[in-house]
């Protein structure tokens, strides 16, 4: 099966340069699908192993979002600017579905409501984020606290307080700053907030995502791990819920522990291929 993956950049709107990977065919040749990174992620290990089971059934395009990676960063920061990114990328690969993971999944369902049919699909893999639970969709922290950090020149305490609003115990945060992930994760602390802004623009502001989800007619598959936490599979059920063209699916694993084989089947079902 083939597996070459080329890296290239593009140039988002506003100027900033986005750095991705591409693997498959190429335009035109297949379907194609852009992941969307969640929170401090880009271009996981766990993607590109799905991008290889796909093969050249799919053009796989991966990429790194703003402030990540090889990817620029022009300020002042704004969701409708990662939209912008994405409609870039889809010049790259002409119309796609997206595989939006944690909190990228909020934001490919943003691109998908903006960008109408350039978006062919939506795979929202562990949303983490209860819409029908009524409380604010962001922990004030994520933004602000994270923010106020990032500006006094210590990214390190920005990822602690991030790892705190998720619930990781304080206890495992030293083994996290000893491990060898834990330079990349400080490089990436001032996108965490932007990861709280696109958590808030589900519920708040003129354009609010939860008043838009009749306008999401795409078809969307709302993913969650056998294995993970039972908020988790309730924020999926009630995401799943509120989406006109939306199914759930339950994938063994949990987390990027997930076998790509099951994600990679999920992909080929959402873009109507064999798995």
């Amino acid at each position: 099966m083939t597996t070459t993956t080329v890296d290239a950049l593009t140039t988002s709107a506003d100027g900033t340069r986005i750095a991705f990977d591409l693997t498959g065919p190429g335009r035109g040749l297949a379907p194609a699908v852009v992941v969307v990174d969640g929170v401090l992620a880009h271009r996981m290990p766990v993607t590109l192993a799905v991008a290889s089971v796909l093969g050249d059934r799919v053009t796989t395009l991966r990429y790194d979002r703003r402030g990540r990676g090889g990817s620029g960063d022009t300020r002042p920061y704004s969701v409708d600017r990662e939209v912008d990114d994405i409609a870039a990328l889809l010049e790259v690969t002409g119309p796609a579905a997206l595989v939006g993971i944690s909190t990228g999944g909020f934001l490919a369902l943003r691109a998908a409501a903006d960008l109408g049919s350039c978006v062919t699909g939506v795979l929202c893999y562990e949303p983490g984020y209860d819409v029908a639970g009524g409380e604010p969709p962001a922990d004030p922290r994520m933004i602000a606290g994270v923010e106020a950090c990032v500006e006094a020149g210590d990214p390190g305490s920005a990822v602690e307080l991030f790892l705190d609003v998720v619930g990781m115990p304080c206890a495992l945060v030293p083994r996290m700053r000893a491990s060898a992930s834990w330079p990349d994760l400080e490089a990436m602390a001032a996108t965490i907030a932007y990861d709280g802004r696109v958590l808030a623009a589900v519920a708040l502001g003129r354009r609010a995502l939860m008043g838009r989800w009749d306008g999401i007619d795409q078809p969307v598959v709302v993913a969650h791990g056998a294995a993970s936490a039972a908020q988790v599979a309730a924020s999926a059920r009630s995401l799943a819920a509120v989406l006109p063209a939306a199914r759930r699916v339950t994938l063994p694993g949990h987390g990027t522990d997930v076998p790509p084989e099951a994600m990679a089947e999920a992909v080929a079902g959402l873009l109507g291929i064999s798995p």
